[in-house]
């Protein structure tokens, strides 16, 4: 926490400076606060996944980041009533807010896994379970009061998400996923290895495994060519149709 939300945070639990109501109407406002903001920072994410088409989108991200901020703000202010009723006050109580916290964490874990496919070539919801992961950190921050870190979490997220999103197609383009589907009888791997290497072309991260194909069963064969300009992969291809005979062949890159 900053200095900055310190004194934010001071001012609220003063009832504003004035300490009219020993801080009761000036801490509930400032729980709605972070809410409230929570609600918006993650919104601004959940709006980019959604103009992109993601599934998780909109609400989803608003909804993770309003649930993190709230067992953040349960982790603080929940139990301390409890603790005078049932614990003798002239004891003090230790309590870490952070526990509850770090449940979150590994929670959300589960939910961005399932925005996450793998469809032949393609690998969708990668950033997508990142910017849910994200929301959940900033509900946290904005739960514990550290808003000026959120903010500037928040800023530096989108900025990444819009900037950078021209810059990983141009990277995409020089490691592009090819997806070859043969008979299961064929093996193939070591003459795309040596047609790869007579282009300069290297492979990497390959897959393969039996696959279902117009009712018979096949080899689909995935992997990533790693340094391939266009003109090398355009001949790459051809002479893959040419020499294998594929009963299919895709090229594609990944898309978050």
């Amino acid at each position: 926490m900053t200095s900055v939300d310190q004194i934010i945070i001071k001012w609220f639990n003063t009832d504003f400076g004035t300490g009219f109501s020993g801080g009761i109407v000036g801490n509930l406002v400032l729980v709605v606060l972070s809410l409230l903001m929570a609600g918006l920072l993650s919104g601004v994410l959940g709006y980019e996944r959604e103009y992109h088409g993601h599934s998780a989108g909109l609400r989803t991200h608003i909804l993770v980041a309003l649930g993190s901020a709230l067992v953040m703000i349960i982790s603080i202010y929940g139990f301390s009533y409890w603790d005078s009723l049932y614990v003798d006050t002239t004891t003090p109580i230790t309590r870490d807010p952070a526990r509850l916290a770090a449940q979150v964490v590994t929670g959300i874990g589960f939910l961005g896994a399932g925005t996450i496919v793998q469809t032949g070539t393609d690998v969708k919801g990668l950033t997508t379970a990142t910017t849910i992961w994200m929301c959940m950190a900033i509900g946290l921050a904005c739960g514990a009061g550290s808003f000026v870190v959120a903010i500037a979490a928040t800023i530096i997220a989108i900025f990444a998400l819009i900037t950078m999103r021209k810059v990983e197609k141009l990277a995409a383009k020089n490691n592009p996923i090819v997806m070859i589907v043969c008979r299961s009888d064929k093996p193939i791997l070591k003459d795309v290895i040596l047609i790869a290497n007579r282009y300069n072309i290297s492979i990497r991260n390959s897959q393969s495994e039996l696959v279902s194909y117009q009712e018979n069963s096949a080899l689909r064969l995935t992997f990533h060519c790693n340094f391939a300009s266009p003109s090398s992969l355009t001949a790459f291809v051809d002479e893959l149709r040419f020499t294998i005979r594929p009963l299919e062949l895709k090229v594609s890159t990944a898309d978050n």
